[in-house]
């Protein structure tokens, strides 16, 4: 008997040693990103359509500094979206189509990056799991018009976003998977820039 009581105990202690709370991590993730000069790391993203039942997986590079972000795709084709300055450029090399319009100031940091402080506060934040190392989350947002769900995966110890999803009101849903993460290095000044072709077809909005 007494051993099953131990063994509970210690059950319990590990548990309580495993244990984080919702505004534990929201503090962590808040506070790591609020010191980060620089990001950069491998981006795969998966698009899942429901209507289609199609998933599409696009791999390429994020950058980001504050103020600036950058997904460049090789794969399958190359797709290039850059949000700087309240702009957003969006380049798909299939259609040799750029996209380029002004940001709403609401959705100016509505990137891979900075999702979920924009998300938390409005939204039911719960864990779903966690290991010692790594606490998996959900966010229900409360009358949102698009958004159902989201979920991520983040460092347990310093608020660091490994994986990032959500899924709208149709059941369509896209997953962000960083991998090769770069914290607080140099990002050379010619990622930002790239030649178009120079019969690429130009909408502006």
């Amino acid at each position: 008997m007494k051993k099953a009581i131990v063994v509970s105990l210690l059950l319990i202690w590990s548990v309580m040693l495993l244990s984080i709370t919702t505004g534990e991590v929201y503090n962590k993730v808040s506070s790591f990103y609020a010191n980060l000069r620089s990001f950069q790391a491998k981006v795969q993203q998966t698009n899942y359509y429901t209507q289609l039942k199609k998933t599409i997986t696009y791999k390429g590079t994020i950058y980001f500094t504050p103020g600036r972000m950058l997904m460049h795709f090789d794969e399958p084709t190359v797709q290039r979206l850059k949000i700087e300055n309240g702009r957003i450029e969006l380049y798909d090399a299939s259609s040799n189509t750029l996209f380029r319009s002004l940001m709403q100031p609401e959705y100016e940091k509505l990137n891979p990056v900075e999702i979920l402080q924009s998300y938390w506060n409005k939204s039911k934040v719960s864990i779903i799991s966690e290991t010692k190392d790594r606490v998996n989350i959900e966010l229900v947002p409360q009358n949102d018009d698009f958004i159902k769900s989201l979920s991520a995966t983040l460092d347990k110890n310093n608020g660091l976003i490994y994986k990032l999803s959500y899924k709208d009101k149709t059941g369509n849903s896209v997953t962000y998977n960083f991998s090769s993460i770069k914290l607080n290095q140099g990002i050379s000044s010619s990622v930002w820039k790239y030649d178009y072709p120079k019969n690429v077809q130009i909408i502006e909005s």
